[in-house]
């Protein structure tokens, strides 16, 4: 007999066990899916931007000029270079990219009085991308609107500098002597 009520009392220890660990269990699970719900990550956009026009104070310009004989062209090789943050698009045509040739104070040639083509050429530049573009003098003077019988540049020491959309570019000027 007391085999018997030791087999019960055995049996009734194993089963409290039991419901005790399945209890903690349950609450373990309750506790875990009870938490407040989490919020769905906001969705993100993979669709492109289109980039803006480059702002002046973003585009590096460089001028190289090659020069040949007195009278001869002068061809320029220029660089832009976007130093800004963003892509952007840069317009290395005539429209928008100009050069001027000084002699001292006299304004001796510019690119955009006879404008050549391409009007535009936009170009699409990521940050510390260079494009490239030429420009070529031919040694004869110009004005505004391209009147005939200018005449010729004759020897001496000359400045090219850069403009973009109407404004110079800092630091683009450089110097050059022909003849």
């Amino acid at each position: 007999m007391i085999w018997r009520r030791r087999a019960v009392a055995l049996l009734v220890l194993l089963a409290v066990v039991a419901l005790v660990a399945w209890g903690i269990t349950a609450a373990v699970r309750a506790l875990g899916s009870g938490s407040a719900p989490q919020a769905a990550p906001s969705p993100t956009s993979t669709a492109p931007v289109d980039p803006g026009p480059c702002a002046p104070e973003d585009l590096g310009v460089d001028v190289v000029p090659s020069v040949g004989a007195t009278g001869a062209t002068v061809s320029f090789a220029v660089t832009l270079t976007n130093d800004g943050k963003a892509a952007c698009l840069a317009d290395a045509g005539r429209s928008s990219l100009a050069l001027t040739v000084r002699s001292g104070t006299d304004r001796v040639w510019a690119s955009d009085d006879c404008p050549a083509e391409p009007s535009s050429r936009p170009l699409l530049l990521d940050v510390g991308d260079t494009a490239e573009a030429a420009v070529t003098w031919n040694g004869r003077r110009s004005a505004a609107g391209c009147p005939s019988g200018q005449g010729s540049s004759g020897p001496g020491s000359y400045r090219v500098e850069a403009s973009v959309d109407g404004e110079q570019v800092p630091g683009s000027g450089t110097s050059f002597s022909i003849g």
